[in-house]
């Protein structure tokens, strides 16, 4: 047994056909026959808020499909600092090492209930043979979490821009999925790790937002909140005179 089963619900086996993020998922181009051959392999697992799928430093034995909820990904320092790398969201890999052989290079963890897919490496092997598309996309899954993480350095925790621009920015790319008006609700301290600013100037701007309707508190024990995706693209635009 594994460390990501001592830490999750099995659910039993994924059924693909009806997963929320199929089109969108790595094998969304599968024939329900190529996914049949498999589909006895691929577990589902759901992780409670705050619980950790895997570990920094593990082997890396498996890649996971968030299906509901979302993931982050923290990278621990040998000084004993903690920083978010990415946040995963639904239909988005974690454990993309396994792809290389390296071990996790870092924690994740559920911000809140998370249902995830997870396929074990000799699945993977397997489906590379069935399908041979399947290598390449997985490539371009790599390439799209790579471009991710760039924009990450880019905009939110490199630059001269005000915390404000960086908080509205954070928020902008922590919608539940392209177009809603929900975005992930994540704790000061965490938006303080990514972004590299003060737990306390977190705080202040999230109270900030709320308090003007940028940002509607969310009902107790959600970890998702409503924007003003707008008001929040012209926070995200603006700049500091």
């Amino acid at each position: 047994m594994t460390r990501v089963h001592l830490l999750s619900q099995w659910s039993g086996h994924t059924d693909c056909a009806k997963c929320p993020v199929r089109d969108s998922a790595l094998f969304s181009s599968l024939a329900p026959e190529q996914i049949a051959l498999v589909q006895g392999s691929l577990d589902d697992l759901k992780i409670e808020a705050k619980r950790v799928l895997y570990h920094q430093g593990a082997r890396s034995d498996a890649l996971y499909t968030v299906r509901e909820g979302a993931i982050k990904l923290v990278r621990h320092g040998a000084d004993g600092s903690a920083r978010i790398v990415r946040i995963i969201k639904p239909g988005d890999l974690a454990g993309l090492e396994v792809l290389s052989g390296r071990e996790y290079d870092a924690s994740a963890i559920a911000i809140g209930p998370v249902r995830v897919c997870r396929l074990p490496l000799a699945t993977l092997d397997r489906l590379r043979t069935i399908d041979s598309g399947l290598g390449q996309r997985m490539l371009e899954k790599a390439g799209d979490a790579l471009a991710e993480a760039q924009l990450w350095l880019a905009e939110l925790t490199a630059g001269s821009a005000p915390a404000r621009v960086r908080v509205a920015r954070l928020l902008l790319r922590l919608k539940t999925k392209p177009g809603s008006t929900e975005v992930f609700r994540l704790a000061s301290s965490d938006i303080a790790a990514i972004l590299g600013i003060t737990v306390e100037t977190a705080s202040r701007v999230i109270a900030a937002f709320k308090r003007s309707g940028v940002l509607t508190p969310p009902a107790a024990g959600s970890y998702v909140m409503t924007a003003d995706s707008d008001r929040l693209m012209q926070e995200a635009e603006s700049r500091a005179d």
